[in-house]
């Protein structure tokens, strides 16, 4: 979990949400262009409406807007160009092809072929613009609300625009797909059992995670539609949602018709076999643990395999000491906020 933290700042280093030189401009320009903006009062909201981009297709629509909360990235380079990124370990590039299909947009590329990792890239002002249509009004986590506004005010500067910033209540829920997409991104599957083997039923142990840093309101929504618990995680200064084996009836039901779509779905599916041996009391026999641990060991292996790439990451963090980018990141929040 510490990683994952880590891995967050190191994109946040590398592809910075905003840098200080783009927002001064955006702060000064918002202030020299009021009376230009009046002016430009003209270009009504069903004007906006109008040239919307419209995805048809809703269950996509919500999952990728969860996996951009996790994975996604609102960028304002040095020289004040906007780009919209998710990047991706190298193993899992399949989704970033996925969503460019379903969008019919955008560029996937190698990002990093050392550390092994592709990323979705957006650039230019349509596509950009077809961005705003489907995030704005539907963003969950405040902090990505905030990243989202700013971005969309330096969009509206740059392209001389007048898009409004929609302050939706959007609230996330088990009969829509945003959860599936944010566990894509942010969620784990787990198992654990007891060193004991001559015991079984009592000492195996499953649980779905959600992570992330800070939104503890957010956190909160997330925990109670779910029936787990938020705990603070001190090693990492951010929450996780946790729900227990009593309680994952729920969650099972849900990913039964909204599926994962990045290679998360074949720990899903080595954790669900778990999770059935339970339910149908199988784990109680000699034979059905020996299938838990085979299916413990593949998740333990596969959520290893997930974990090279934070590695890497972390290392590159300390090498590049992104401290200071984490000083920049609350200076840019105080200006906001005030």
């Amino acid at each position: 979990m510490l990683n994952r933290a880590f891995l967050k700042l190191y994109y946040m280093r590398e592809h910075p949400v905003l840098n200080l030189g783009p927002l001064k401009y955006s702060l000064i320009g918002k202030i020299q262009d009021e009376g230009q903006s009046a002016g430009n009062s003209n270009r009504s909201s069903s004007e906006t409406t109008r040239k919307a981009f419209i995805l048809k297709d809703d269950l996509f629509k919500l999952w990728f807007v969860g996996f951009v909360e996790g994975d996604g990235s609102f960028i304002i380079n040095k020289d004040g160009y906007l780009e919209f990124r998710i990047t991706q370990s190298s193993n899992d590039a399949q989704v970033l092809f996925m969503i460019k299909k379903m969008l019919g947009f955008g560029v996937v590329r190698i990002q990093d072929s050392k550390r092994k990792t592709h990323c979705y890239r957006v650039r230019d002002k349509e596509n950009l613009s077809k961005l705003i249509s489907i995030f704005n009004g539907s963003i969950f986590l405040e902090s990505r609300k905030i990243q989202f506004k700013l971005w969309l005010e330096a969009f509206n500067i740059k392209y001389k625009e007048n898009v409004l910033y929609l302050n939706e209540d959007f609230k996330p829920s088990l009969n829509d797909s945003w959860l599936s997409g944010f566990t894509d991104a942010e969620g784990c599957f787990t198992c654990s059992i007891s060193d004991n083997k001559t015991q079984t039923a009592s000492l195996i142990r499953l649980r779905y995670i959600l992570s992330q840093k800070g939104n503890t309101e957010n956190m909160d929504h997330l925990a109670n539609i779910l029936g787990g618990k938020k705990h603070y995680i001190k090693s990492y200064d951010g929450y996780n949602v946790v729900v227990n084996t009593t309680k994952l009836s729920s969650i099972v039901q849900y990913f039964s018709v909204f599926s994962l779509k990045t290679k998360k779905y074949i720990t899903y599916f080595n954790w669900i076999k778990i999770y059935k041996l339970i339910i149908n009391k199988n784990h109680n026999s000699i034979e059905g643990l020996t299938l838990i641990r085979k299916y413990k060991d593949n998740i333990n292996r596969l959520n290893n395999n997930e974990q090279v790439l934070e590695s890497n990451v972390f290392k590159a963090i300390i090498d590049k000491k992104c401290f200071s980018v984490i000083l920049l990141l609350f200076i840019l929040y105080l200006i906001y906020i005030y």
